[in-house]
């Protein structure tokens, strides 16, 4: 028996284990039991069984054939409609038999080599994030399918190469559905996927970040903090980090030492988003020790670098009123409603938002990867690959 033989089995092994992964697809958790679904039998002959898993994995297989083609606007909204036309009958062995039939073809095309899973997580991948775009409630089954899917291969593929490059990148698969889900405000569900992606890859900035941010918003300051102090180490210079730490570390009444964040911050000259925001939450800190001097002194260098923005007049303007300056505190009112449009407080939305650009690094990474292994899941499917775009 040759190595490669061997190895082969190995890997054919595996993929039969495929089936434990996700065998027991619950229901997204926000989705309602009220949810309307049509019986895709309804008006014809009833499939049998075999004909059912037949037409599947055929589908199934030309699906995967024009992702590698480079048909990456078709392919996934074609994977979409097979899956919601299984589903739709609300049948849990349906479901089942949607699973087991993309299971057969994966595993099929696994046996020759692991990296076709990369491609595949990742069709499965772009057809949740644009299940999600149309609403949730459209296709619940369907939604949780494709998100299980995606990760499951992910977890697979990481699991059966142990390689450190495939930990990265299921980490990242990972990182990027729980971004997805945290953009829907499903924090629960998207903080385990974090967990998950942390697990595999310790060194996932957006995945700390996005964790701490859950809890931040779970009210889990002593969480927060000890998340961001991880990422810090990985990167001392993140400037969303370090504003984070400051604002958990007052909730904590750590004022000194978020004092000394905010401070740092100014004293590096930021220039991020969160920059603005830093000089209002230093005065704020100093204002609420009545330190009314050092208030102003931080509002007036915050205005000097962003001078038409309308909280940083507010601010100060609040600051000059409680020092007994009532003209000039007038007076920065009165500036307030000359001030250019657009210059209001953008940086508190973005605060309290989920920012897209947070996973861009995650699925960036995805894309390259899933580019680079179209090739071996063309070879393993007989179609040749496109020779430019495909796979995003």
């Amino acid at each position: 028996m040759t190595d490669r033989g061997s190895s082969r089995r190995r890997v054919a092994a595996a993929l039969l284990g495929f089936c434990a992964l996700a065998q027991a697809q619950a229901q997204d958790p926000w989705t309602s039991s009220g949810v309307q679904v049509l019986d895709s039998s309804a008006g014809g002959e009833k499939e049998s069984k075999k004909e059912q898993v037949d037409r599947i994995q055929t589908r199934y297989r030309e699906i995967l054939s024009a992702w590698v083609a480079g048909e990456v606007d078709r392919a996934p909204d074609d994977l979409i409609e097979l899956e919601k036309g299984v589903v739709a009958d609300g049948d849990p062995k349906s479901r089942k038999r949607l699973l087991q039939s993309e299971q057969a073809v994966i595993h099929e095309l696994g046996a020759t080599s692991l990296e076709v899973l990369v491609p595949i997580a990742m069709l499965h991948h772009e057809a949740y994030s644009r299940l999600l775009t149309r609403g949730v409630r459209q296709a619940p089954l369907a939604v949780t399918h494709a998100r299980q899917m995606a990760r499951d291969l992910a977890l697979l593929y990481n699991q059966q190469s142990g390689s450190e490059g495939s930990a990265m990148v299921a980490s990242r698969v990972l990182t990027s559905l729980g971004g997805m889900l945290l953009e829907h405000a499903q924090q629960l569900p998207a903080a385990e996927l974090f967990y998950q992606a942390l697990e595999l890859d310790g060194r996932n900035v957006p995945a700390r970040l996005a964790l701490a941010t859950v809890y931040e918003k779970s009210a889990q300051a002593e969480s927060a903090i000890k998340s961001l102090r991880e990422l810090l180490k990985l990167d001392p210079d993140h400037s969303e980090a370090r504003f984070r730490l400051a604002m958990n570390l007052k909730r904590m009444g750590e004022t000194a030492e978020a004092k000394k964040t905010l401070n740092a911050l100014i004293a590096a000259n930021d220039a991020s988003w969160v920059a603005p925001l830093v000089y209002q939450e230093l005065a704020r800190l100093y204002a609420e020790g009545e330190d009314w001097a050092d208030a102003e002194k931080v509002l007036r260098n915050g205005l000097g670098r962003y001078p038409d923005h309308v909280r940083l007049h507010l601010e100060l303007s609040s600051v000059l009123d409680r020092r007994g300056s009532f003209g000039e505190a007038k007076t920065l009112l009165q500036k307030v409603v000359a001030l250019p449009a657009g210059s209001g407080d953008p940086e508190r939305l973005l605060y309290n938002s989920v920012r897209p650009e947070t996973f861009l690094e995650a699925r960036t990474i995805l894309e390259d990867n899933s580019q680079s292994r179209l090739s071996v899941l063309a070879q393993a499917l007989g179609t040749p690959a496109a020779g430019g775009e495909g796979g995003r």
